[in-house]
């Protein structure tokens, strides 16, 4: 079947701003999908530092508030996050929540473990939300068997679309810690954002995810991250 051009046109005007979106500030492509919904990955190297920040790219045809709630439970991240051994709440001696997670090591890198802070940020009502993940070492007892991330920082960004699909651009540097030899780190981070955003998506297709809508947003993450949404309850 010939695919009209305007069709073509639309698709590859689609795939431009994606890509432009991203590609800026330095920002050098590494994968480019062919779909809408495919997945695209930048490269970009930072001052001081062997290890390359990486960043994920993908149209999601879901609400902000699936998203949000998939990234929002800790219970889901074995299911979608790279290599996710599990994840856990660290309460610190002053009462600060803290996100503790532990991965599976890349051969021939050892378990890792990180310690992280993370908040959900919004300027405007019904607007873009930013999950901002920031490492913090030193704010847990060290564990056996574990190698502890010590520096970490990541974003997801959800950004609402004019017809209705969300853009989720995940933004993630790490030090690994360790005897890893830098180009093993950046093989490790080049896999990361793709294989994170794969299962966001997967998570967002599942119940009650995908039936999620920001004019009837879930109470509980409304609440506790002070999120806006025009027709619903915040």
């Amino acid at each position: 079947m010939r695919v009209p051009a305007t069709v073509i046109a639309t698709l590859f005007t689609l795939s431009t701003m994606v890509a432009s979106h991203a590609s800026g500030e330095g920002w050098t492509p590494k994968q480019q999908g062919k779909e809408r919904s495919d997945i695209n990955t930048y490269v970009r190297t930072v001052s001081d530092t062997p290890i390359k920040q990486f960043r994920g790219v993908v149209e999601i045809q879901h609400s902000m508030v699936a998203a949000l709630s998939v990234i929002d439970d800790i219970s889901l991240c074995q299911q979608w996050i790279y290599n996710c051994q599990e994840a856990n709440y660290h309460v610190t001696d002053d009462g600060e929540r803290l996100l503790w997670m532990k991965f599976d090591g890349v051969w021939p890198a050892s378990d890792r473990d990180v310690v992280m802070k993370s908040v959900f940020l919004q300027d405007e009502p019904g607007g873009a939300v930013t999950v901002q993940s920031t490492g913090r070492p030193d704010d847990a007892p060290q564990q056996s068997g574990y190698v502890r991330i010590p520096m970490l920082d990541n974003s997801f960004l959800v950004e609402p679309l004019e017809d209705g699909w969300i853009r989720v651009t995940f933004t993630t540097h790490m030090d690994p810690g360790g005897l890893v030899p830098a180009w093993v780190a950046n093989i490790v981070a080049t896999d990361a954002p793709i294989r994170t955003l794969e299962g966001l998506k997967r998570m967002m297709e599942t119940s009650p995810y995908r039936d999620y809508s920001t004019s009837a947003p879930p109470k509980e993450l409304v609440e506790k991250h002070n999120l806006r949404f025009p027709t619903g309850d915040s």
